[in-house]
């Protein structure tokens, strides 16, 4: 007897999936010498359906497909973040391949596909669905990167990401056959009851360490890092975009799942370890990018510092401290995004992503020098601005969970990162341009860096709805460790 199924909960992956078809069809019933670009525009469309769908889902709660999909609070706010940060994904992707000229439907075709892999991560219930999500996210990601087929750039970090992920791949894999010999079961309830009765063991530990390397992969931490610089330089800047936020804020879902729900009944065991990560991994980002010439290196190894911030929530282990990484992550969504959308238009004039070529942009276009000094003081984590009450949540978390000497080691971390954000805005304000041509921006991005900047400015300023919807995310969570 087959299950019932409640197709109102799946919805929202539903539609995605059938404009995915429908622009497939179209696509194919397209002249290939067409200008207009047609996907890009049906795309907008149904992003824009998609996002009012979205709003009034808001209070769907339950599980469907024998327990595997779940769609609750934390799945419905993650979604939401998915689809804004597609909108500005797809605008990078437009202006983009405005100067390649070829190749873009295929490419919109592949981040619908990434963006179905992320919504259903946030919604899996069940290790198997969990990890056939990540391959759809990843799979379509590994394509992306190494679009770019004459790009030997391009073509490095797809192999690189293409060989390490594969690695992560299969120790999630690993991971998940030594849990379920422990507990008999992929699903999360059935192991959370588990973990709940039983102490861990070395097979569990074992479990837990390969899915946490896994996981580690997904969102930049060290040991599991490695990929990041050369992926972040040589991949299609909205690719880069996309692993920066999309990708990242994917493998916390993740995160705050199994370590504040599956394994929460375990979080004593694992709380110094992931202090420990936590330390480690902010201290060599902020350290490494201070040597770095490259922009996109540069936040590269900004991303993997902003994932030890992130991992002090994990280690915190309690809802303030998940609620904290809900929060950073929306604050990072504009933050992050502000700061690519100035790279995708300024590479474009100058053909260059080397941060010396930045110098004098304040006097060539103030608007992308405004938008670009605002991300970064963000990510510096300066008020009134997003990225400080981001981190003054997860400091603020941590230090009521007794580890001071972490909140301490992420304020060095902190004025570490604040002198190498200043050196790029010293570049853009102080020094003289290497040209005076103005650098010209289409109306589409300019209203995407208004946006963006309001984004910045109002989440840290009015931050009290937002960590309010970030922590009812987290207080109607699915398997919620109370």
């Amino acid at each position: 007897m087959f299950p019932v199924i409640n197709w109102s909960l799946v919805s929202l992956e539903v539609l995605m999936s059938i404009i995915l078809v429908l622009l497939v069809a179209v696509d194919i019933a397209l002249p290939k010498n067409t200008d207009k670009d047609w996907i890009g525009i049906f795309s907008f469309i149904g992003l824009a359906g998609l996002i009012i769908f979205w709003l009034t889902q808001g209070s769907l709660n339950g599980v469907t497909f024998s327990g595997m999909y779940v769609m609750d609070s934390l799945a419905w706010f993650f979604k939401g973040f998915f689809l804004v940060a597609m909108v500005f994904v797809f605008a990078m992707t437009q202006e983009f391949f405005k100067s390649l000229g070829e190749r873009r439907n295929e490419f919109y075709l592949l981040l619908w596909l990434a963006l179905i892999g992320m919504c259903l991560i946030a919604s899996s219930a069940d290790f198997l669905l969990m990890f056939i999500a990540i391959e759809i996210l990843t799979i379509s990601l590994y394509v992306m990167t190494a679009y770019l087929k004459s790009d030997r750039l391009s073509i490095e970090a797809g192999m690189k990401y293409l060989i390490l992920g594969a690695l992560a791949s299969g120790f999630f894999l690993y991971g998940i056959s030594f849990l379920y010999g422990a507990a008999h079961s992929t699903h999360f309830d059935v192991i959370q009851s588990y973990c709940q009765t039983h102490g861990i063991t070395p097979i569990t530990v074992f479990a837990t360490v390969l899915i946490f390397a896994a996981v580690g992969f997904k969102i930049a931490a060290v040991p599991f890092h490695m990929w990041v610089a050369d992926v972040y330089q040589g991949a299609p800047t909205p690719v880069t975009a996309l692993l920066s936020v999309g990708s990242k804020a994917a493998g916390f879902i993740v995160l705050i799942r199994l370590f504040f729900g599956v394994f929460g009944a375990w979080h004593v065991e694992w709380s110094l370890v992931l202090a420990v990560l936590s330390a480690i991994t902010m201290t060599y980002g902020n350290l490494v990018a201070m040597c770095q010439t490259n922009i996109k290196r540069l936040l590269g190894y900004s991303s993997i510092s902003h994932a030890g911030y992130l991992l002090m929530g994990a280690a915190a282990g309690t809802a303030l401290g998940a609620a904290g990484i809900n929060f950073y992550l929306l604050g990072y969504l504009f933050t992050n995004l502000a700061a690519f959308l100035v790279i995708i238009v300024f590479s474009i004039a100058a053909k260059s992503d080397e941060i010396a070529d930045y110098a004098g942009l304040s006097q060539r276009s103030s608007l992308l020098a405004c938008a670009m000094l605002l991300a970064l003081v963000s990510l510096a984590g300066m008020p009134p601005l997003a990225g400080f009450f981001g981190k003054f949540t997860l400091l603020m978390a941590v230090i009521k969970s007794g580890y001071v000497w972490l909140a301490l080691i992420a304020g060095v971390n902190i004025v570490i990162s604040t002198y190498y954000y200043l050196v790029v805005a010293k570049r853009i304000f102080v020094e003289k341009p290497h040209s005076t041509t103005p650098v010209a921006i289409s109306a589409g991005m300019q209203l995407l860096l208004v946006l963006a900047i309001v984004g910045i400015v109002v989440v840290g300023t009015f931050q009290g709805p937002f960590l309010d919807a970030a922590m009812a995310a987290v207080n109607g969570m699915y398997l919620a460790h109370p």
